[in-house]
């Protein structure tokens, strides 16, 4: 197993030659929504990692839009990409333009946003064939999949480690209505409170890419390490571009990467600078919290549920939905949405053309007059004598 990471400078470069990571990702500010670099401060740092013997790769990530596809291709004619060991891109046109273009540059896909399921990756890996180099697999992954996907799948695969998990998107300046200038260099960061829980900072940074917003806890998986290592995972990434590089962080991580330490790792996440978080990696139970949301006045389909109205209109009447046979001419028991308990009288029941009624059947609409409070989804209940 590899660990790759981003070079932004060259006091990170310096870091970088006293790890054993090999691989460097290099960012442009027009390619890449996190990315930093002029074309000749780029230029200078891929050719100082080249001279001291590391791979770099050039990250395309922004989403493109027409326009800024044509401003890409310009500058990516003025870079030296043969110099570049792969690119690494998100969108599905840059992706192609590269499979069409320049079939000899080894693509690496990020697939963290879009691409969960095996049918959708093995297509990916299908139709980019042996130029795709490595997919960029999703934090949403929990370790089961990571295991499968990386024994199943026919191409390398890469992970996030350590960094920053990002939550939201928009190519809107949410921030601040300062207009960035294009190629703009500028970043502004702040940090968002949730209104009811004030111990949730979020970090959201606005660029000329537009706003990111960012979990308040870092991921930070090096405690289990030693379980990565046993999957089929090829590379983990180290992603510490919002940390003060004075604190020599990946030095630090440098012999539990080459060497696991339990009690390294626990004093590396004591000193961490902000709070951790696993995130999905052990489990994903995202769909719990639909079961929590959901509203328990709709939930109850015992054998004395009937009907549900599905129209109510106001002074006039209710459209009710049979479920099963009931007898009518009798009260029923209405629950709404909001769990208001109602009477719905059916002695007046008719079909909904206004015909009467001599026997319920289950499929078929009905109409009773209009009850107060009752609204559509109320469920209807035959009464327990």
């Amino acid at each position: 197993m590899q660990f790759n990471t981003y070079l932004e400078n060259f006091s990170v470069l310096e870091q970088i030659q006293q790890t054993s990571i090999r691989e460097v990702i290099l960012e442009h500010k027009s390619l890449s929504r996190m990315g930093k670099q002029s074309t000749k401060s780029l230029i200078s740092l891929l050719d100082a990692a080249l001279s001291c013997g590391l791979s770099p790769v050039l990250q395309w990530d922004i989403l493109i839009t027409e326009q800024t596809f044509q401003h890409c291709l310009t500058l990516l004619n003025r870079l030296p990409l043969a110099k570049f060991h792969a690119i690494r891109v998100q969108d599905l046109g840059a992706a192609e333009w590269i499979r069409q273009e320049h079939p000899e540059l080894p693509l690496q896909l990020i697939v963290e946003s879009g691409n969960h399921n095996i049918t959708g990756l093995q297509r990916w890996v299908e139709y980019f064939g042996p130029q795709l180099q490595r997919l960029v697999l999703s934090t949403e992954l929990p370790k089961s999949v990571l295991l499968e996907y990386s024994k199943t799948l026919t191409v390398p695969c890469e992970i996030l480690a350590v960094g920053r998990i990002l939550l939201f998107y928009t190519p809107r300046k949410l921030l601040s209505s300062q207009n960035f200038l294009t190629n703009s260099p500028d970043f502004l960061e702040k940090k968002l409170v949730a209104g009811d829980q004030p111990q949730r900072q979020f970090p959201t940074v606005e660029n000329q890419h537009g706003t990111f917003m960012f979990h308040h806890r870092d991921l930070f998986l090096l405690d289990y390490l030693p379980e990565l290592q046993s999957t089929s995972l090829s590379v983990l990434r180290l992603d510490l571009r919002h940390l003060d590089l004075s604190a020599n962080w990946l030095i630090k991580m440098t012999e539990l990467l080459e060497s696991f330490d339990k009690e390294k790792c626990t004093a590396l996440k004591s000193a961490w600078p902000t709070k951790i978080t696993h995130g999905f990696f052990r489990a994903n139970r995202t769909d719990l919290a639909i079961e929590r949301i959901k509203n328990p006045h709709l939930k109850d389909h015992g054998e004395t549920l009937v009907a549900y109205v599905v129209e109510a209109v106001k002074g006039e009447h209710l459209i009710i939905l049979a479920r099963k046979t009931f007898p009518f001419a009798k009260t029923l028991q209405g629950i709404t949405p909001e769990g208001r308990e109602c009477e719905i009288a059916t002695e007046d029941i008719q079909t909904t053309d206004g015909q009467p009624v001599t026997e319920i059947v289950s499929g078929n609409l009905y109409q009773v007059p209009h009850v107060k409070y009752v609204t559509a989804q109320t469920l209807v209940y035959s009464r327990s004598e």
